[in-house]
């Protein structure tokens, strides 16, 4: 199922099934990931077109354990999730990216979105540059903005900019 321009629902979903909630999160995503990909393309490596890798969109609690088992930190309430965690509180949807055949580094990609989001261009409720000191690994953790989901009266918040230099133990503003 294509979802955007350059996203299909199985990048988000890896072999987990969606049910239409879910579905409509990770639209939300892939259409705000479109717009950071065609912002992107003047600064793609001479000859190449940046492109974007989704390591980890939609969740389960398999997910969940299999990541704390091999090492991560993945977080219980994570909107990963994309509807309720298992404690029953709300989840917004959520994807981990690489991108590639880009001259910026990934975290200045990742002060990019933030400042897109900040002019609402995109509307992410979450940017987080992440990484991992122990295998070098780095990613960026984006969130879909509550008010995006719930139209009116949202009650859910996330803090918008942050880092993590500890593979997601700690966190920091990211700007």
């Amino acid at each position: 199922m294509q979802l955007s321009k350059n996203f299909t629902l199985e990048e988000f979903t890896k072999g987990n099934s969606a049910n239409d909630y879910q579905i409509s999160l990770l639209r939300l995503l892939a259409e705000n990931l479109q717009i950071v990909r065609d912002r992107l393309q003047p600064f793609a490596k001479k000859g190449k077109s940046v492109s974007i890798t989704i390591t980890s969109g939609l969740r389960t609690m398999d997910d969940y354990e299999r990541l704390k088992k091999a090492g991560h930190n993945p977080s219980a309430n994570s909107d990963h999730f994309c509807g309720f965690q298992p404690g029953g509180k709300p989840t917004l949807g959520a994807a981990d990216i690489k991108v590639n055949n880009c001259t910026l580094s990934l975290k200045d990609v990742a002060l990019l979105v933030a400042e897109l989001t900040r002019k609402g261009t995109v509307h992410f409720g979450q940017v987080i540059y992440e990484f991992n000191p122990a295998t070098g690994a780095c990613w960026i953790h984006l969130g879909n903005d509550p008010h995006e989901v719930f139209k009116d009266r949202c009650a859910v918040t996330r803090n918008k900019y942050l880092q993590s230099l500890d593979n997601g133990k700690t966190y920091m503003a990211l700007v």
